[in-house]
């Protein structure tokens, strides 16, 4: 067993020791009556090509929201008035005091909007929802159920100058679109996650998930938990004493090496979920890659601290036992690879992954994405 090896396991075997405690009791709280939101400064991170998935913890008051026109905000990206949204997550009470949750993602050929409609009261306790698309399809899931879906086509619309906010959209006769109720766990996926995935990790709070995910856990801060797009406060808006109690199962994947840049840049990683204990639904998602591009996975036991030259780019897995599998990406650019977690692999089995891209962009006409070493947690 190699010393890289050797050195991971023995810090899984002490992680493992470790039983998952709860997260943080911490939130955001926001009045639809007054003004006050999180922003994050634009970004192309905030405006993934390969497919997006947004996903946050709510409360919501339909019985306090004031009168007249109201567009009570979870997130937006474009907030100028006038049909700038990229992408929102919000209610449509609109003049009425109606109850309605609604995903929008705007691309340059069409506008794949879901609605949902709850009843009086019903957001009041804490509900998760996640909202996705992957270049074809939109879909609206609540508590892990998908209530509504969407056709569509291409990437997300980019108008690459415009913020990210969390509890408000856009600013047109402040605050009829600020929250109204309490956010937390706010998370950005640059892929589309499918129900299981969800499913897998809306009781756990996130931290450090590689592979340009953002989380804002709002435990007392605005930090972005796995990536920079660190938040700063507008208006007023309190932090929640109250929250979901969620379990922190840990890291989600220890990134190493370099991607080679291709024509969508430089390739990235990232886990579907957490690598607990017989999880059925994990995986791992390379994008950036060409649309429909073909796509060699390598699973190995551990990563090399020295690459090896192939084809123009650079392998960071030990070869020793390595296993090779193709994949095709879909239409945004983004390679799904299923490593179901059953119970032959015990907490502390450890392995790593990387992918290999038939890209005309880079050398020889490949790229190849940085390694990602994975173990199994309790």
């Amino acid at each position: 067993m190699n010393t890289t090896r050797t050195a991971f396991l023995s810090a899984l075997a002490l992680l493992a020791t470790l039983s998952p405690t709860p997260a943080q009791n911490m939130g955001a709280a926001f009045s639809n009556t007054v003004d006050g939101y999180i922003e994050v400064p634009y970004s192309p991170q905030v405006v993934p090509k390969s497919g997006i998935t947004v996903e946050a913890w709510i409360t919501y008051d339909d019985a306090t929201l004031g009168t007249g026109y109201r567009y009570p905000t979870i997130v937006r990206q474009g907030i100028s008035v006038g049909g700038s949204e990229d992408y929102f997550l919000r209610v449509n009470a609109d003049n009425i005091g109606a109850k309605i949750l609604r995903w929008k993602v705007v691309t340059a050929t069409s506008s794949p909007t879901i609605s949902w409609t709850f009843t009086a009261g019903q957001l009041l306790t804490w509900t998760h929802v996640a909202a996705t698309y992957d270049g074809a399809t939109a879909v609206l899931y609540v508590n892990g159920v998908p209530v509504g879906t969407a056709p569509g086509s291409g990437p997300i619309r980019d108008l690459n100058s415009e913020v990210f906010r969390i509890g408000k959209g856009s600013d047109v006769a402040t605050p009829i679109e600020v929250w109204n109720g309490q956010i937390d766990e706010v998370r950005l996926w640059p892929f589309a996650r499918t129900q299981a995935e969800i499913q897998a990790t809306m009781n756990e709070e996130l931290l450090a998930v590689p592979g340009l995910v953002s989380t804002w856990n709002l435990n007392g801060n605005l930090l972005d938990s796995s990536s920079t797009m660190h938040g700063t406060a507008g208006g007023t808006f309190v932090p929640s004493a109250t929250a979901p109690v969620l379990t922190t199962p840990g890291f989600a994947g220890l990134p190493s090496g370099t991607s080679t840049p291709g024509c969508l840049g430089a390739l990235s990683l990232a886990p579907t979920s957490t690598p607990t204990a017989l999880n059925l639904a994990f995986g791992a998602v390379c994008t950036r890659t060409p649309p429909n591009a073909l796509v060699g996975w390598g699973i190995a036991f551990a990563v090399i601290p020295t690459p090896f030259p192939l084809l123009g780019v650079d392998v960071f897995l030990d070869t020793a036992g390595m296993q090779v599998t193709t994949v095709t990406a879909n239409s945004l650019g983004a390679a799904r690879l299923g490593m179901p977690i059953g119970a032959a692999f015990p907490p502390g089995f450890a392995w790593a992954v990387q992918s290999m891209v038939l890209d005309p962009c880079g050398p020889q006409g490949y790229t190849a994405s940085n390694a990602l070493s994975l173990a199994v947690l309790p």
